[in-house]
């Protein structure tokens, strides 16, 4: 990551003459009274990065929300070299800019192709993903009168993450003075709403809606070749980053060469592959298509989470609708997901040893058995037409609130130049 805490009052200042010269001329559809009135509602996903989780709940929600707003009513800003990532959506529903890793200038890139949308497109409703985006847009959003409803989710706080004192304390800062420049919160689990609530962010912003994913697996995979491996075939999916503890399970392996035989899929995606050499029993297969997943799922007989910190954790659901038991830190969300010694394992504190402890323990258990569970509770908890239904809810409450209020954003622009 190149963009450190000192730029951020910089950003601000630069994105607030961004808004200002791109104010003139916009106006949304609608009376002065009414200015969301609309019979079809349009709605504009803006992310920063989509690599990985993202690109997943995406890749899951288009096609629900596609058949209830139309197609022309779903849009996507992301970044150009992640467009790939979003394979079943039409290029004429996404505005792509240019990102070369995590900097100022891909911020602005950002920044500029979400303007260009907002003013070609003029959604009713903005849909924010992760903490950048709704830094760099909920501000310039904020300074538009009459501008489309806000709907922010950081699908993790960063305040919540492995970092810093100082760090820690300016995201939960910025999080708290940018709460009130979103219309909604989307908390995507019980454990990333109570982190907003201690951090002081208002509960009345705040709805959990809880991920979820097809129920069907279309078409239904034939297992990748695996077959030649006697050890029990161990499956992590998800960036190779510190978050996502992939450096953990790396060690961890070095401990079971003689039982495990674990394939990951994953790539880095802010710098490139800076992790220890791999044991003879890992193989990195970096990122594969959505398809080729599901192939690698059938062979698996465990998926393994060993995310340091998870705000959700679609892998989980991947792997439950794929009947496969899991094994995760006792971390985050992953607790709500994941049955301790029912449909997986779940291990702590986060380090490698309980981890290895914890490899053990899942290959004294029947896993076919575990996976039918965790089966049988996705079916129950996490189809993607709730997770749908429920985000469509809070879009329409959003859009029936008549009252613009003027005088609030106006106070919340002064707000922000004071405290950024």
């Amino acid at each position: 990551m190149t963009t450190s805490l000192p730029q951020y009052r910089y950003v601000f200042e630069e994105l607030c003459f961004a808004v200002a010269n791109s104010e003139q001329g916009y106006t949304m559809s609608g009376s002065p009274t009414r200015p969301y009135a609309r019979q079809t509602m349009k709605v504009l996903h803006v992310a920063e990065t989509i690599r990985g989780g993202i690109a997943s709940y995406l890749n899951e929600l288009h096609p629900q929300q596609q058949a209830s707003f139309g197609a022309d009513n779903v849009h996507y800003v992301v970044p150009s070299d992640h467009r790939r990532d979003l394979g079943a959506i039409d290029d004429s529903q996404i505005t792509t800019f240019e990102r070369t890793g995590r900097s100022v200038s891909g911020l602005f890139q950002m920044l500029r192709a979400s303007m260009q949308a907002l003013d070609a497109f003029r959604p009713d409703v903005v849909h924010l993903h992760s903490s950048f985006a709704g830094l760099v847009l909920r501000p310039v959003l904020a300074a538009r009168s009459n501008g489309p409803r806000v709907v922010y989710c950081p699908h993790g706080w960063a305040f919540s993450r492995e970092t810093g004192r100082l760090s820690h304390l300016i995201t939960k800062a910025a999080e708290n003075l940018l709460a009130r420049t979103s219309d909604r919160i989307i908390c995507i689990s019980g454990d990333e709403y109570n982190e907003a609530v201690r951090a002081g962010i208002p509960a009345e912003r705040l709805t959990i809606v809880h991920n979820g994913i097809s129920k069907s697996r279309t078409p239904q995979p034939v297992a990748a070749d695996w077959t030649t491996s006697k050890k029990v075939k161990v499956l992590f999916i998800g960036r190779l980053d510190r978050q996502k503890g992939f450096d953990l399970l790396i060690e961890a392996a070095r401990s079971l060469e003689d039982v495990l035989d674990i394939r990951m899929v994953g790539a880095s995606v802010v710098n490139k592959y800076e992790g220890p050499t791999v044991p003879s029993n890992v193989s990195l297969l970096g990122w594969l298509d959505r398809p080729t997943i599901e192939t690698q799922l059938e062979a698996a007989d465990l998926v393994v989470i060993p995310s340091r910190w998870e705000a959700f954790g679609l892998v989980a659901l991947e792997a439950m609708r794929a009947a496969k038991p899991i094994l995760a830190f006792h971390s985050g969300a992953l607790p709500e997901i994941v049955v301790d010694g029912v449909t997986g394992v779940l291990c702590e504190p986060v380090a490698v040893q309980p981890l290895v402890d914890g490899f053990r323990r899942a290959l004294d258990l029947d896993l076919k058995v575990l996976g039918q569970r965790g089966y049988d509770r996705f079916k129950q908890l996490y189809d993607v037409q709730k997770t749908h239904g429920e985000l469509q809810q809070v879009y329409v409450e959003l859009l029936q609130d008549d009252q613009t209020p003027v005088e609030a954003k106006a106070g919340l622009q002064s707000d922000l130049s004071k405290n950024f």
